[in-house]
């Protein structure tokens, strides 16, 4: 299991200069060929997103506006806070911003090797996929193990189960599992 705070992160920019991502982790490491990544990136101004094929993608808008992701034909479809959204990297997809910029978790897999499933929890629970996963606290303060997350805060794990425990009223929590083919 490792810790993230997204603060501390390293930030990356964009090569068409519209945005910056901060890699979470990837699997392998240091690839362009992953079997999975998970990223939190800001969308600085409109622009196509890089294209990815044989990769599917899910994006969950966390500030900003609201974003439009238009593939023509395929989707035109609003990102709405914290409701994750499901497209194949092989399209091109420009994304609109509607109010200045955005920040956005985003999970990709390599469709013939694994599968993610984005979700958010808002009380106590226990993954299931024994192969991977990726947690990231919206709010609330959260226990994993020993460690106390709180917003911005989060941890990625290549196997087993855990149990992620809101300690308090409220908390909204952002996590994926990943199962393989």
């Amino acid at each position: 299991m490792e810790f993230f705070d997204i603060r501390k992160v390293p930030v990356s920019l964009w090569r068409n200069g519209a945005g910056e991502t901060r890699e979470i982790c990837c699997f392998p490491p240091a690839t362009r060929d992953f079997n999975w990544r998970a990223s939190i990136a800001s969308i600085a101004s409109s622009g196509e997103f890089s294209a990815f094929p044989q990769v599917d993608r899910v994006i969950t808008l966390l500030e900003g506006g609201e974003v439009v992701l238009d593939a023509g034909k395929a989707f035109r479809h609003t990102l709405k806070h914290f409701q994750p959204f499901a497209f194949a990297g092989d399209y091109t997809v420009k994304a609109e911003l509607k109010q200045g910029m955005s920040m956005d978790f985003n999970i990709m897999t390599h469709r013939d090797r694994c599968r993610a499933k984005v979700r958010v929890a808002d009380r106590t629970f226990t993954t299931f996929a024994p192969r991977g996963g990726i947690i990231y606290v919206l709010s609330g303060e959260w226990q994993l193990g020993d460690k106390l997350l709180k917003p911005e805060q989060g941890a990625w794990w290549q196997e087993g189960r855990h149990t992620l425990r809101l300690l308090k009223t409220e908390g909204k929590l952002l996590f994926s599992e990943i199962t393989y083919l």
